[in-house]
């Protein structure tokens, strides 16, 4: 079971008064944790989609070399490997047909 804690907080009246018409009185509490919890949250994706940004960008020319490098192994993969788009394309729509 969650541990409650009894703080006092100082808001802005507008805010409060926003908070009394959307929710009863005995509601408030939660609905202050919960938008507490969701601003905490959305605060660590940014933070996270930031940290994720700076390390692609600081990894492209390392990543941008290794896959030019490969390059001619991944054409010869798919010319070997991978049927062409339009004849299975046209194998479907012959089995579609005759079902």
């Amino acid at each position: 079971m969650l541990t409650k804690e009894k703080v006092t907080l100082t808001l802005p009246s507008d805010v409060m008064e926003t908070v009394r018409s959307l929710v009863p009185p005995r509601r408030q509490s939660q609905f202050i944790a919960e938008a507490i919890r969701y601003f905490v949250a959305e605060q660590q994706r940014k933070s996270l989609r930031e940290r994720l940004i700076a390390g692609y960008q600081a990894n492209a020319a390392a990543d941008s070399a290794l896959a030019s490098e490969w390059s001619a192994v991944e054409d010869e993969a798919w010319l070997n490997h991978v049927p062409p788009y339009a004849a299975e394309e046209g194998a479907d729509d012959a089995a579609n047909s005759a079902g």
